[in-house]
């Protein structure tokens, strides 16, 4: 049965500056029409205030309904500054010295630059202070704040199991990130606690690129009724990968590179932040050249390996190593059944 389309049409109404009604009348032959007096452009002036703005202070509320009524320190314990979900004391500002990146032992040797004053990164971001910003890096994970953020301050990631949210600078890219505060909540909520910090953050502001990793159910028009709808697009974001820029260089730069020893994955299921553990593969090391740099992410998000670009094989060849190892996995999985042991070599 076909469907009837009902079209609205806008009503424009269009005023003259000759006029003073929306719609034009009209006038008698004899009098002559009445002239308005010449527009004149109206100035705003508006005064700034220089002394210091007041701080508004947080919305405090009770999150006992959502843990019970019962203490909520008990069911959280006492926070270990040595345990893995917090940051020490004793780690070091740089964020290169806290995670130090794995480099394939079979090549050349890296020969460690040199500290001082002069190894200082390129187009470092100064910091500036906010008035509602609140640290969370001595917090305890799963923590339930009990203040309200104001997500506009912040990036919000969107997963499919939670949202992530993680202190933005105002800055004209939108891409700068302070991992000094960041929340977790479950979706279309206002329940914020603390996430699971795995690795050491870095303390001064970074410029990151943002990936998406997850299923993608594509919308396809029909194929056997012409006159059903689309398909729908259904997004599984299980994990989001962000990619530090190269001395934290804006996106225009003419020298603008990511920086893939340095990827921060956010992780859905676990509701955890932590620094990708990326192997290079380059014979140069740290002294090559950061413009050929390929990455290759497999085992669902977990390994990382940096690679010369030259060396890309083509996607026949990689679907033919992938399917090579998938079909000799499921054949050895169906001898096992006809046999007395476990293990046995592939013949």
């Amino acid at each position: 049965m076909a469907t009837s389309t009902t079209t609205t049409t806008p009503l424009v109404v269009s005023f003259s500056r000759s006029c003073r009604c929306p719609y034009p009348h009209r006038h008698s032959p004899g009098k002559p029409k009445p002239k308005l007096p010449p527009l004149r452009s109206l100035s705003l002036s508006l005064s700034l205030r220089t002394g210091p703005l007041a701080v508004l202070p947080r919305r405090r509320r009770d999150v006992s309904a959502a843990y019970g009524d019962g203490d909520m320190d008990d069911d959280f314990g006492d926070f270990d500054p040595d345990d893995a979900d917090g940051v020490s004391e004793d780690d070091d500002v740089d964020n290169e010295q806290d995670y130090d990146v794995d480099y394939d032992r079979l090549l050349a040797p890296v020969v460690k630059p040199p500290l001082g004053p002069a190894a200082a990164e390129e187009g470092d971001i100064a910091m500036v202070a906010a008035d509602s910003f609140v640290s969370t890096r001595e917090s305890a994970s799963d923590t339930v704040v009990d203040y309200t953020v104001d997500e506009d301050e912040f990036h919000k990631i969107r997963l499919l199991h939670c949202d992530f949210l993680i202190r933005k600078v105002p800055d004209p890219d939108d891409d700068v990130f302070d991992f000094r505060e960041m929340y977790v909540t479950p979706p279309d909520t206002d329940i914020y606690s603390i996430p699971r910090v795995l690795a050491p953050m870095p303390q001064k502001y970074v410029r990151c690129t943002k990936k998406n990793f997850g299923r993608y159910h594509v919308s396809e028009p029909p194929v056997e009724h012409l006159r059903d709808p689309l398909y729908k697009t259904e997004r599984e974001i299980m994990k989001v990968f962000l990619t530090k820029h190269y001395r934290n260089r804006r996106s225009d730069d003419p020298e603008f590179f990511l920086d893939f020893e340095e990827i921060y994955v956010i992780d859905s299921k676990t509701r955890s932040i932590t620094r990708a553990k990326v192997v290079v593969s380059v014979p140069e090391g740290k002294k090559r050249d950061r413009r050929n740099d390929l990455l290759l992410i497999r085992d669902g998000g977990e390994s990382f390996r940096i690679i010369d670009k030259t060396k890309r094989d083509d996607a026949t060849t990689v679907i033919q190593r992938e399917e090579w190892a998938k079909s000799r996995q499921d054949v050895e999985k169906h001898f096992r059944k006809l046999r007395d042991f476990d293990y046995s070599n592939w013949f």
